[in-house]
């Protein structure tokens, strides 16, 4: 089939699913794919000119999903590629992507979108009903893991997130006494506070390090908590969130000792 040329990995192939909610995911996925690719082919070969020197085209820094790495790709290819499914008139106005070079420090941030959007993929991935967005949605509570064996033990549900209605990105957080302290504080804080101080940098421009960050930041897989990274402005603001977490502590001193800063603590 022509959509299966599209396809990566073994979770690409949708033939034989009985499922149709999964299946329609992942034939979503394989058209999206070949639309971008088609697009990209289609600006990388407007670009070509003959029996005239190739002139230095401008480069912009994209994600390569692929290789899990940041690219540089030629302008007219990078927005091709990054060309949006959605309409413009649903999208913010002042979010703009991809990403010019003098935003670099951003990608940081976008890191740690990408993150908790990552580990809601695959919890959505064992609880079909259940969906995991950047929209906020309605309250909502885990059922019964039907497929335990396919989600890391860092985002196995608690009793808590199976009792207590709460946002979806609580889920996402790879630590289960993390998940738990904001669950019980819910009505004590201002949720849109704490999402404008993690993922505020979209439209204000903060740098991930820069004094008074107050968000997250995550180095390596984001289904473990090794790889999560408290700032200090988030441990004044939300550190209460971290008390009983001292692997997710530890995990933070590690990489703040890397780059020779003092350790934090809880207070």
């Amino acid at each position: 089939m022509p959509q299966l040329l599209e396809a990566r990995a073994s979770d690409d192939d949708w033939t034989g699913m009985k499922d149709a909610a999964s299946r329609r995911r992942r034939q979503t996925r394989l058209n999206t794919r070949a639309y971008r690719r088609r697009k990209a082919e289609q600006a990388a070969s407007k670009a070509v000119k003959v029996d005239t020197p190739a002139p230095r085209m401008d480069t912009i820094p994209c994600w390569d999903e692929e290789n899990q790495k940041v690219a540089l790709l030629p302008t007219a290819v990078a927005k091709a590629i990054n060309a949006p499914v959605i309409p413009k008139g649903r999208l913010n106005s002042r979010l703009l992507f991809p990403l010019s070079s003098d935003h670099l420090i951003i990608l940081i941030q976008v890191n740690t979108l990408r993150a908790i959007m990552t580990n809601g993929h695959i919890l959505e991935e064992v609880i079909p009903e259940t969906r995991y967005d950047c929209t906020g949605g309605a309250l909502q509570v885990l059922p019964s893991l039907r497929n335990i064996q396919q989600v890391p033990e860092s985002l196995l549900p608690t009793r808590c997130q199976s009792l207590v209605p709460h946002g979806a990105w609580i889920d996402c957080l790879p630590h289960p006494a993390w998940r738990d302290n904001f669950i019980r504080a819910l009505g004590t804080f201002d949720e849109k506070d704490l999402a404008s101080d993690i993922a505020g940098w979209l439209s204000k421009g903060t740098g991930a390090i820069e004094p008074g960050m107050r968000g997250l930041i995550v180095w390596s897989p984001p289904w473990h908590h090794t790889g999560w990274e408290v700032s200090e402005g988030f441990m004044e603001k939300w550190g209460w969130s971290v008390r009983g977490c001292e692997e997710v502590l530890e995990a933070t001193n590690k990489w703040r000792e890397v780059r020779g800063e003092p350790p934090l603590k809880v207070e």
